[in-house]
C-alpha cells in the first residue's frame, strides 16, 4: 500500500479524529485534519491531498456536500465516507457521486485500510 499519500480528514467529534489520526499516523506521514465540512473544503484546495477520509453528519458543510465540492475540483479524488449513520439514502447518493467506500462506525481499522488500499489499486489499475 502505498504511504506517501496525503490524506485529509474530516470528523468533527474530537475523540474519535484523535484516535484515528494516531492510527494513520503509525503508516502515513501527510495527515491534513479539519473538523467541518467547510474547513476539510478549503484544506483541500491549499494542499490538494491524494485521498479524502470524512465524516458525513457535521457542523457547518456536511460531508457529502463538501465531497461534491471536492469533486468539482478534482473528479478523480478517492474519498471514503464514514458514518455513524446506515441510512440507505446516504449510500445512494454517495453511490451516485462515485463514492463507493462507505464505512459504519465504529470504524473497523482493517476495513479503513482496505479502503484505503483499493482506492489506489483500482487507481494503479486504470493507469
Amino acid at each position: 500500500m502505498r504511504t506517501d499519500i496525503t490524506i485529509l480528514y474530516v470528523e468533527d467529534e474530537d475523540e474519535i479524529r484523535e484516535e484515528l489520526l494516531e492510527i494513520l499516523s503509525l503508516d502515513f506521514d501527510n495527515i491534513l485534519t479539519a473538523t467541518n465540512g467547510e474547513e476539510g473544503l478549503e484544506l483541500f484546495k491549499q494542499h490538494q491531498a491524494d485521498l479524502v477520509i470524512s465524516d458525513i453528519q457535521m457542523p457547518k458543510m456536511d460531508g457529502l456536500t463538501m465531497c461534491k465540492n471536492i469533486q468539482r475540483i478534482n473528479q478523480d479524488i478517492p474519498i471514503i465516507l464514514v458514518t455513524a449513520f446506515n441510512e440507505q439514502n446516504y449510500i445512494d447518493e454517495a453511490t451516485d457521486l462515485r463514492m463507493p467506500h462507505f464505512i459504519s462506525k465504529p470504524i473497523s481499522i482493517d476495513e479503513l485500510y482496505n479502503a484505503i488500499k483499493d482506492c489506489f489499486d483500482s487507481e494503479e489499475e486504470g493507469v
